[in-house]
């Protein structure tokens, strides 16, 4: 495997603990969508960074065995781990269900993009002069987002009126174009986890009933 850039790796349980709100007994689940969803975006950044010191604890192990190896590792903006960095680029972490091992124990060898001089017909070629072969060549060059997508499937105005999609939006701190009306009159986003889907899903309703309703103008000032 060819590391192109740092990532923050988190085995399933400790990556679980981001939402803890939800774990174990407590108030009901109406309740708990409320305190998780009304929290200020600095409060937020301030807690996660609280909990990826615990998860990196917890997964000390397996992160001492990955970078010995040369794995680089990194835990989002300020060390503010997996959720934030998934609701700004939608990547950049892996949640290990055995290929970290796998790397760790020296069963998938690791090189990094910086070591590659160029592609060949029977590989690599590297910048120490040596040779890599192989078959075949995956590369996982990322994806450009929904602001992308939208111009695709719409066209440049549509996708200028609307302008960027998901990230934080510097002034409001919220998602940027999601459930929420946008520029273009009726095109919606909803997207996330299952949980998101289940908290804004109401509020889009809401939103939905009320410009059928006529109290609601159908764009976004």
């Amino acid at each position: 495997m060819v590391q192109r850039s740092p990532t923050m790796i988190v085995n399933v349980e400790p990556a679980q603990l981001y939402d803890r709100i939800y774990l174990g007994d407590g108030p009901p689940i109406e309740t708990r969508d409320i305190l998780n969803s009304g929290v200020p975006l600095p409060v937020m950044k301030l807690a996660h960074k609280i909990v990826t010191d615990e998860v990196k604890q917890l997964d000390a192990a397996l992160l001492t065995r990955l970078e010995r190896v040369g794995f680089r590792l990194e835990f989002g903006e300020d060390g503010t781990g997996w959720p934030l960095k998934f609701r700004t680029r939608g990547g950049g972490y892996y949640f290990n269900v055995g290929a970290s091992e796998l790397i760790a124990d020296g069963k998938i060898r690791l090189i990094q993009a910086a070591e590659i001089e160029s592609f060949a017909a029977d590989g690599l070629r590297l910048k120490n002069g040596a040779a890599l072969q192989a078959e075949l060549l995956v590369l996982a060059t990322g994806y450009k987002g929904p602001g992308h997508l939208v111009g695709q499937l719409f066209g440049a105005e549509v996708a200028q009126r609307v302008g960027r999609v998901w990230g934080f939006d510097e002034v409001t701190q919220e998602l940027r174009n999601m459930w929420t009306r946008t520029g273009q009159p009726g095109l919606w986003f909803v997207g996330g986890a299952y949980s998101q889907a289940r908290i804004y899903s109401r509020v889009v309703a809401l939103q939905i009933a009320a410009i059928e309703a006529g109290t609601l103008s159908k764009q976004l000032d």
